[in-house]
């Protein structure tokens, strides 16, 4: 088994992680919706590449201390709400989404 199947180790089986980018101020943030898992960085990429590597890490660890059955925390509802629609634009705005593959 691969690291990246993971999920299939438990009674939780995923094909796919969702996962978020937006832009806020000069930078990119980046938040795996599954594993409450967030990153950013200067360009979009690099909030990718960023997230990739956070959730590699919380697996691998995850994975190491026998919790594979914990691996799966979906992000809060208001925090997820909170990262779509900061403060001042609590209104609903285009998203799009873009496959993250390990």
């Amino acid at each position: 088994m691969n690291k990246y199947n993971i999920f299939e180790m438990g009674m939780q089986k995923m094909q796919s992680l969702t996962c978020l980018v937006k832009k806020e101020g000069n930078q990119y943030a980046s938040l795996c919706v599954e594993l409450d898992i967030a990153s950013c960085g200067n360009t979009k990429k690099e909030a990718i590449e960023g997230l990739k590597n956070a959730i590699e890490a919380y697996l691998e660890y995850m994975i190491s201390e026998g919790r594979e059955n914990e691996i799966y925390r979906p992000v809060p509802m208001d925090e997820l709400k909170d990262f779509l629609f900061p403060e001042p634009y609590k209104y609903e705005q285009p998203l799009k989404a873009i496959l993250l593959e390990l």
